[in-house]
């Protein structure tokens, strides 16, 4: 397993702040392609909120998680998972091995869980499979979803997943080639970033050159956990290439109802009590706390018992703040309301919460 070395100043992985950059307009990159997104965010709602959706839609959408992750990691493992180890796995288990280790140390890095290979069985035929076990999954369906993507492009097949708990907390997952899914390496059409000049600056650690405030979270490595230590939240770092286009696969194959859906799921999460007004109530360490995120730029926020607006520039998961904003006012001030959105071709994000009288 590769050895993880951790910042001596800020305490965040070398390979966090080396793989992405954090740029000017609250926007997160991968260094190696900045035209790809990342984002940091808290992970321990994702589950829930797929759950709360198809309790809304009526139908279980669990299915369609896991192929749009699945779709979403063969673009992200195609670009960076070299041809020879592809070749190679394709004639035998060198390289699946490679891509299960490969997995380890993603899950230790990004907050995915701990993962521990099983089984990798590879002969060219269909009896080919991955079988990994992981402990404390950041989300269930999307660790399923990227181990059948991952296996996908290194096998050249396309492969089905199924899982199973076998203890509270820990589960089994097999990625098998199938010829169920139809045509492989069929990614996701992502929507490629393109940069705009912003006004917000994150001070720099001074070892690493990473965010300073990363010192604020904790790398549990042998857990594949990443804590926000002011919160006790757990974090993930992920691309908003799964979430954004999960949702507008969603709204393809259900319906035009599926943004509301998407909307209202996350405002019923919210008022659990997972997030407090507090959190948006000083307006520069939200901005803050959003550019760390790469979740944008905040350029507006007024939050009162006559309504809240928010405008973000750049914003992701844009559907799952517009959730958070109805939820967080609606909490704050035991109000009904009414939610309404806009977003840009460029991705800026307007919220008004009304208040129902």
């Amino acid at each position: 397993m590769a050895e993880i070395k951790l910042c001596p100043e800020c305490n965040a992985p070398e390979e966090i702040t080396k793989n992405y950059v954090w740029l000017n307009n609250g926007v997160m990159v991968q260094s190696g392609n900045m035209s790809r997104r990342v984002g940091f965010i808290e992970s321990e709602n994702l589950d829930p909120l797929y759950m709360g959706i198809g309790e809304i839609m009526g139908q279980p959408i669990d299915q369609l998680v896991i192929d749009v992750a699945r779709r979403g990691t063969l673009d992200y493992f195609g670009n960076i998972i070299p041809e020879e180890v592809k070749g190679v796995a394709r004639t035998a288990n060198i390289g699946m091995g490679f891509l299960a280790e490969f997995m380890i140390t993603m899950g230790q890095l990004n907050g995915f869980g701990k993962y521990e290979v099983m089984e990798v069985s590879y002969h060219g035929d269909e009896n080919d499979h991955t079988t990994v076990r992981i402990s404390e999954p950041f989300s269930l369906l999307l660790c399923a979803g990227t181990l059948a993507g991952g296996c996908e492009v290194l096998a050249g097949r396309p492969h089905g997943v199924s899982y199973h708990e076998i203890s509270s907390g820990v589960y089994e997952i097999t990625a098998r080639v199938t010829e169920d899914i139809g045509e492989t390496g069929k990614g996701l059409s992502i929507k490629e970033y393109h940069h705009r000049d912003g006004d917000i600056e994150l001070k720099k650690c001074g070892t690493c050159g990473g965010p300073a405030s990363l010192s604020g979270f904790k790398w549990v490595l042998d857990r594949g956990m990443i804590i926000n230590t002011w919160t006790g939240r757990r974090m993930a770092m992920m691309g908003p290439e799964v979430q954004d286009p999960l949702f507008e696969e969603l709204e393809r194959e259900l319906g035009e109802t599926v943004p509301q859906a998407v909307i209202e799921a996350q405002r019923r999460f919210i008022m659990t009590g997972f997030y407090s007004i507090d959190e948006v109530s000083d307006e520069g360490d939200f901005r803050t706390q959003l550019a760390l995120r790469g979740m944008g730029n905040l350029r507006e926020l007024s939050i009162g018992e006559k309504g809240m607006l928010m405008r973000i520039d750049n914003a992701a998961n844009y559907l799952m703040t517009v959730g958070l904003a109805q939820g967080l006012f609606e909490m704050a001030f035991g109000i009904d309301s009414t939610v309404e959105w806009a977003v840009s071709q460029n991705g800026d994000l307007e919220v008004e919460v009304i208040p129902k009288r």
